[in-house]
């Protein structure tokens, strides 16, 4: 029964998936997206509008405190994990991942406040998988040139359609994984709290109460499990969300920035290349003849 209930709402899910109906299309996990980038965007302009106050009154010279500390703490937070997975030369790149761990994450725990979840939303894994790969394409493109194209036919031609299916793949990893984290998740709580609301409801009976509030038993106060479906649930439900929700969401957040991260870095020249470009030409004849010496 409970299988083929998620079975009928992933079907319909993803048969609308991809056409739009005006405001009809709007769902509660495109709602609950909508909400976070709404959230994150009044994050962003307060925090804009008090660094320029900041600013203005020369704060800078002070220790920070309040909301620009919070947000100076984060921003080097992301900073620091992108030297540390991508090089101090990458530190471009710490606003996107400021975004994606916030918007992550959010996603995530927004089911906390009793919302739908987004990741559990196909759409939104897919939409941060693409945007993931259009990057990488776009760093390989801009240090690589016409070099760039030359890995879909190594080592020769006939490999095309294998590197392509490689080039592409990383796309359906990354989104099944957070989808299927995400989902999976639901379908844990969703059979666990129907099986606790059973089980509550079964004990209830055995002492002859049978859960029905007034005359009616159609009543919106009698909907199943009633009151007597309740008893067990609360705890469970609470801890389970918290894990799935806290934990995990912590997991996958910072598994899909590595990765993300990684693969970027791959596209990137290495910092030692880099170096060995900065040293002038003396140090290097230097460097030459020292080692001819020895």
């Amino acid at each position: 029964m409970m299988l083929s209930i998620y079975q009928t709402a992933s079907d319909e899910r993803m048969s609308s998936m991809f056409k739009w109906e005006g405001m009809a299309s709007i769902d509660a996990p495109l709602l609950s997206s909508l909400l976070i980038m709404i959230i994150l965007l009044i994050v962003g302009i307060i925090i804009g509008i008090r660094a320029k106050i900041g600013l203005k009154r020369k704060e800078y010279l002070k220790r920070p405190k309040g909301i620009l500390f919070l947000a100076e703490l984060y921003a080097n937070m992301c900073d620091n994990f992108v030297a540390s997975n991508m090089g101090n030369g990458a530190k471009i790149y710490g606003g996107y991942f400021w975004t994606l761990f916030a918007y992550l994450f959010l996603g995530f725990t927004f089911s906390l406040l009793g919302l739908p979840s987004v990741i559990d939303w196909l759409a939104a894994p897919l939409s941060l998988a693409i945007i993931m790969f259009v990057i990488i394409q776009f760093v390989a493109i801009k240090y690589q040139h016409f070099g760039y194209f030359h890995r879909y036919i190594e080592p020769i031609p006939v490999f095309l359609p294998i590197n392509l299916i490689t080039m592409w793949s990383p796309i359906i990893s990354t989104t099944m994984r957070m989808f299927g984290n995400c989902l999976a998740g639901s379908v844990i709580i969703g059979l666990v709290q129907w099986a606790l609301s059973n089980l509550s409801h079964n004990i209830f009976l055995s002492f002859g109460v049978n859960g029905i509030i007034g005359l009616d038993p159609l009543s919106y106060w009698n909907a199943y499990p009633n009151w007597t479906g309740t008893f067990l649930a609360p705890i469970p439900m609470g801890i389970l969300n918290l894990y799935f929700s806290l934990f995990s969401g912590f997991v996958q957040t910072l598994v899909f920035a590595s990765l993300t991260a990684l693969w970027i870095a791959q596209e990137r020249p290495s910092e030692d290349t880099n170096s060995k470009k900065d040293i002038p030409l003396t140090e290097n004849l230097n460097m030459g003849i020292s080692s001819k010496t020895i």
